[in-house]
């Protein structure tokens, strides 16, 4: 439906589109806080409740909060949409309706449509100065006319483009939320479809046994142990990567047994991101507990049951298929209750030059925390300061191998122009306090926790002197 003037004088599409994105905001909070705490109650359930139906109900629990997760994302796409268009709907508006009262002021008639026409005896228009007039013949004056009604129509038109583009975007989100919730595998039941090699691939198997065999001097045997036998693959197994091998550093810490492995990945959610000359490719996915360490841009995991804390570092792809991998600089200190702190720094090999000086990197500083669920179950907690992208998210394994939700921190923006904007901002997660006993250790000389870099896997160096 095409707007006219007379309908644009009544219309302020910001306050209306942002009451709606507002709407759809707090409806979110509200729904993932439901998600969260249905997912709190079943997980609380685990310290008494064993055996095969208490797995399924854990994993039920955990498939639902994702897949409400991903739901709620749509719905933010959706408010999205509306903030934006909202607010260059609002701005055409504003510029056409000023032109065509600016046109009226100078003596021409303006129609709804926004047509410019010269009343019969108009001889002029207004100077730059006031009083000052210009005179002009008939044909400059209808020359003029006609520029100033391109001008108007094109700010209409511009208006009634973006009034599309919103009803299609949210058309578009809504169809995809339908279909997210109406999906085969259901709500419920999450199937991780993995976009790089087969994981239980015998060769890829074989490799990450070597691999932890090398650190450990044994084969990998329980669930926490090939949870970090994947990670120490030297290898990249996705046709992206074209062979280009990860980087991967380590240090050992004091164990901390029962506390299992703590998985901390940092992807990226689009398909593809800005940068020059060309783009990247992004890790083109949303949270999943059951990620694939190839499938990030950084991989952290701290096995508490084997005492060692591995940043893998995944190469850079662009779009035109050229792959570089960087080297993280991630820092560890250890307390003697087991905290861990990771000082983090991880930079793309393809972004520009004097990006790391003006903090386009993936860098953080958080603290993951042994306690005690109820009634004395493991438990870690985490917190600290992580950047606005990208989205980073953080689960704790057990013994067993079942997974629970320990940090979830979507990127600020998932688009392609996310680490652009965001990459140098960074905001408080979970309990940021937790750092508070790493920084009050401040002698320079004699630290009581000394921050250790990670190094070679060949010959890990260790934390505070441990193993």
């Amino acid at each position: 439906m095409t707007v006219g003037l007379s309908a644009l004088r009544g219309f302020h599409p910001e306050s209306t589109t942002g009451a709606v994105a507002r709407g759809i905001e707090t409806l979110v909070v509200g729904f993932q806080q439901h998600m969260a705490n249905v997912y709190i109650k079943v997980d609380a359930t685990q310290d008494n409740w064993k055996g095969e139906a208490a797995r399924a109900a854990n994993e039920r629990a955990l498939g639902e909060r994702l897949a409400g997760n991903k739901l709620a994302a749509e719905l933010e796409d959706i408010a999205t949409a509306y903030r934006t268009h909202g607010s260059a709907m609002d701005g055409y508006r504003n510029y056409a309706v000023d032109a065509a009262d600016d046109y009226i002021s100078q003596g021409f008639t303006v129609a709804d449509d926004g047509t410019v026409t010269v009343p019969a005896g108009k001889e002029d228009v207004p100077g730059p100065a006031p009083g000052m007039t210009i005179p002009m013949s008939a044909e400059q004056l209808a020359a003029y006319a006609a520029d100033a009604t391109a001008r108007i129509k094109g700010l209409i038109g511009q208006f009634n483009a973006e009034d599309t583009a919103l009803a299609q975007k949210a058309g578009q989100e809504l169809l995809d939320l339908v279909q997210k919730a109406n999906g085969e595998a259901g709500l419920g039941v999450q199937d991780h479809v993995a976009t790089a090699g087969d994981r239980d691939d015998p060769s890829r198997l074989q490799t990450s046994a070597a691999a932890f065999q090398q650190v450990f001097g044994r084969l990998p045997t329980s669930p926490s142990d090939w949870t970090t036998a994947e990670i120490l693959n030297p290898t990249s197994q996705d046709p992206k990567y074209q062979g280009t091998a990860p980087v991967i550093k380590v240090a050992r810490i004091e164990p901390v047994p029962g506390q299992g492995v703590v998985r901390m990945g940092a992807y990226i959610p689009a398909s593809d991101v800005f940068n020059l000359p060309d783009n990247d490719l992004g890790d083109n996915r949303d949270e999943d507990s059951n990620f694939d360490p190839e499938q990030t841009r950084v991989s952290t995991y701290i096995d508490y049951e084997n005492g060692i804390v591995v940043t893998r570092q995944n190469p850079s792809v662009t779009t035109s298929g050229e792959v570089e991998v960087g080297e993280p600089d991630v820092r560890v200190q250890q307390l003697a209750d087991g905290s861990v702190r990771l000082q983090y720094d991880a930079a793309n090999p393809f972004a520009p030059p004097g990006s790391s000086l003006t903090g386009h990197t993936v860098n953080g500083d958080l603290v993951v925390s042994p306690t005690s669920g109820n009634p004395g179950s493991p438990r870690v907690i985490a917190g600290g300061v992580i950047g606005d992208y990208p989205s980073i998210e953080i689960y704790q394994d057990n013994s067993a191998g079942m997974s629970r939700p320990v940090l979830i921190d979507a990127a600020d923006s998932g688009g392609e122009y996310g680490p652009a904007m965001n990459l140098p901002f960074h905001h408080e997660v979970g309990e940021p306090d937790l750092r508070d006993p790493f920084r009050a250790d401040t002698d320079p000389d004699t630290p009581s926790h000394p921050a250790v870099k990670l190094g070679d896997p060949a010959n890990p160096p260790t934390v505070n002197g441990h193993r």
